[in-house]
């Protein structure tokens, strides 16, 4: 299969913690890949290198560059005085997009994530769930063929994650290659094609949710994480 992202013995450490340990993954050109761990595992370090705002220690990521890259990070990042408008404007010039364009690209992006009606209301005024939805509409602005997110329904009620699940299987069914790191295992079920789960920084097994299943011996993604995150001694 055609990879658009390749990690390769990548290892990171901040002092005496190995934060991500000798970990090799690839993701191929269309999946929709659950990335899991407990708290401390490494995902976020993993997504900080993956997009370069990290240098590993060692090892080596390459990403397909003639894909263009969409990235919902765990810290969001907003400037609460814009509106979501001039917010999602200011990142389609980032991006070069032109402005007709660009504003025909943000009235569908907020009318997907459902802030149509809190277009030119102060992003400091927002919920936090409103947040997460304008985040993901800045991962969208400049179409990306491969999507990271990093909790993208942290907050939202549950027809807030509906919207956003139902969303993301849109974009994966149109083509995109989504990397998805979530605690909530249950989401992750329903979305992935595959999953991969790092432990310690070390990644401890992949495969589908049925693969996992009877790897452990498990009825559920719950039961596989608890078994492989803490195994009996």
């Amino acid at each position: 299969m055609n990879e658009v992202i390749s990690i390769i013995n990548l290892n990171k450490s901040y002092g005496a913690t190995k934060a991500v340990d000798d970990l090799s993954l690839s993701i191929n050109k269309g999946e929709f890949l659950g990335f899991l761990g407990p708290n401390g595992a490494g995902k976020t370090t993993t997504i900080r290198m993956i997009t370069g705002i990290l240098r590993p220690d060692s090892g080596s990521i390459t990403v397909e560059t003639a894909r263009t890259l969409g990235v919902m990070p765990e810290s969001r990042g907003f400037y609460d005085w814009m509106t979501a408008m001039e917010y999602l404007s200011f990142f389609a010039n980032l991006y070069g997009i032109a402005k007709g364009h660009a504003s025909e690209r943000i009235t569908h992006l907020l009318s997907k994530v459902d802030l149509s009606s809190n277009k030119r209301k102060r992003i400091g005024a927002y919920s936090r769930g409103m947040k997460q939805r304008l985040s993901l509409a800045r991962a969208l602005i400049n179409n990306p063929q491969i999507l990271i997110l990093d909790e993208p329904t942290l907050g939202l009620d549950p027809q807030g994650q509906e919207d956003i699940q139902n969303l993301l299987r849109e974009l994966n069914a149109d083509g995109a290659t989504i990397f998805y790191s979530s605690h909530l295992l249950h989401e992750v079920s329903n979305l992935c094609s595959r999953i991969a789960i790092i432990n310690y920084g070390r990644l401890v097994a992949q495969g589908t949710v049925q693969e996992l299943m009877q790897m452990t011996k498990s009825q559920n993604l719950t039961e596989v994480f608890l078994t492989l995150t803490n195994p009996k001694t």
